[in-house]
């Protein structure tokens, strides 16, 4: 089985190094690192190209001639990616020595399984520990654990972030289905590969650190504190006076595109009616734009069920009414 490394980088100079030298010390090491850098204007490039020369392993840099932001460097990197296994790797963090083992072995395991992530152990811009784990701030209990690798895993995704991409790897076999990845929808890179490899595969946790999550000053992205609530989607937050639901619309629609668009590779695991879904948002869209006429809409609405699948159950339907 041959494992490809996407790493993405962007002026990353200052902690670039530390990652670079987790991936030489990789027990199981990688078949390729492809790396795409977004127009770095530090030494980053200068550093990728000493690096590679030494490496013991093919590395392969591409620079974008403009920028592309994260999510669409990540695409073009997993999409010049040639193995069977994609790891997604970011440029600030710190691999475990037996990171890419443990997760190929995951695969070899559990052929059934199409995508695996791991914990993580989340230290400062020093790389000292701050006492917590990134499943710890994501609050993903053993119960999400074991319902994420259920058909329930897409309801969980599309409400929660819960899949980090520096933790991710997945099996090449499902690239089409998550490539391109498109814009304008809530979601950046590992949320969207997350999302759509749930409707037609399993998903696997290691519950396990498997490298230090870096959060400093000039991240993307960094982790909920301790005691924050969780990450979720509009819906769970129905209790709040306004909500415009186009994003979410935005999102499924862009789901439901793509799994008609790779119809014929993939199929969907049972379980999951996006125009049910669709139809319940849209719906719910509509009701705010009448008065008498939002009546008949709201019934059916929960006597098909689906506020109590899709929303907060009658407290959903008590408000569309009054609104």
């Amino acid at each position: 089985m041959r494992l490809s490394v996407a790493l993405c980088t962007y002026n990353g100079v200052r902690y670039l190094d530390d990652q670079l030298s987790s991936l030489i010390t990789q027990s199981r090491q990688p078949d390729e690192l492809i790396i795409s850098d977004d127009s770095s204007s530090d030494e980053t490039v200068s550093l990728l190209q000493r690096f590679a020369a030494n490496a013991g392993f093919p590395v392969h840099i591409f620079e974008n001639e403009s920028r592309l932001g994260s999510t669409q460097n990540f695409a073009h990197a997993i999409g010049l990616c040639n193995g069977d296994l994609i790891a997604l790797c970011d440029q600030d963090d710190i691999w475990d020595k037996d990171k890419l083992q443990l997760t190929e072995e995951c695969f070899i395991d559990n052929p059934e399984v199409s995508l695996v992530f791991t914990d993580a152990e989340i230290v400062d811009k020093d790389a000292q520990p701050l006492g917590y784990t990134l499943w710890e701030s994501l609050r993903f209990d053993k119960t999400l654990q074991e319902q994420i690798r259920t058909p329930q895993a897409f309801e969980l995704l599309n409400f929660r972030t819960l899949v980090t991409g520096a933790t991710m790897a997945f099996r090449t076999e499902f690239r089409d289905l998550v490539l391109p990845i498109p814009d304008r929808i809530p979601l950046i890179h590992d949320g969207w590969i997350a999302l759509m490899i749930s409707l037609a595969g399993r998903l696997e946790p290691i519950d396990r650190p498997l490298m230090k999550y870096r959060q400093h000053a000039a991240q993307q992205l960094g982790t909920p504190e301790i005691g924050a609530p969780p990450p979720a989607s509009s819906l769970l937050m129905d209790s709040q006076r306004r909500y415009d639901f186009a994003s979410e619309i935005s999102k499924l629609t862009a789901v439901r595109q793509r799994l008609e668009a790779t119809k014929t590779r993939y199929k969907p695991l049972e379980g999951e009616d996006l125009d049910s879904r669709l139809n319940h948002l849209t719906n719910r869209v509509e009701m705010k734009s009448q008065r008498l006429g939002r009546f008949p809409i709201a019934f059916g609405e929960l006597f098909s069920g689906r506020y109590h699948r899709y929303s907060n159950g009658f407290y959903s339907f008590i408000k569309d009414l009054v609104k």
